[in-house]
């Protein structure tokens, strides 16, 4: 069974024991089909490469091309850990504040505590359950990359 990952092209820029800076494009995965109409590779066009540090596996060096891979299922669940609980607890919390007092302002204190409270409880979770959160790893590039080392 084969896992269908998420990828970006990256440069290695250094290594620090065994963590690699690696310094990724930003301008969109376009892995997931919809190319050059994907809202999140139209904003990161054009912006300077990103700096990561991630495990090094044997065998790289300073100057390696490199795929930055993520299990897209991985990247689904941390988005909906990320987006979607707190929307919903954001709602929730409008709905009670509402019901309780049918006022906007118990609405909107409501719709506050809920975004909050959702937010702390994601990032608690995150931080109790690592798979949630899991850390891309680096494979190697078959094709070269655009990126110079200076990026």
């Amino acid at each position: 069974m084969s896992t269908e990952l998420i990828e970006h092209r990256a440069i290695v820029q250094r290594i620090d024991g065994d963590r690699a800076i690696v310094a990724m494009e930003t301008g969109g995965c376009r892995s997931c089909g919809h190319g050059s109409s994907c809202g999140i590779g139209k904003l990161a066009d054009g912006r300077p490469a990103t700096l990561l540090t991630l495990h090094a596996p044997q065998g790289i060096r300073a100057g390696d091309e490199v795929r930055v891979a993520l299990p897209h299922s991985r990247l689904t669940l941390s988005a909906l850990l990320g987006y979607l609980f707190p929307a919903i607890a954001m709602l929730l919390g409008a709905g009670i504040g509402s019901a309780l007092t049918g006022q906007d302002s118990a609405a909107a204190f409501g719709a506050i505590c809920g975004f909050t409270g959702a937010l702390v409880l994601a990032r608690i979770a995150a931080s109790l359950l690592p798979g949630l959160m899991p850390e891309p790893t680096l494979l190697p590039l078959d094709s070269p990359s655009r990126l110079s080392p200076l990026e």
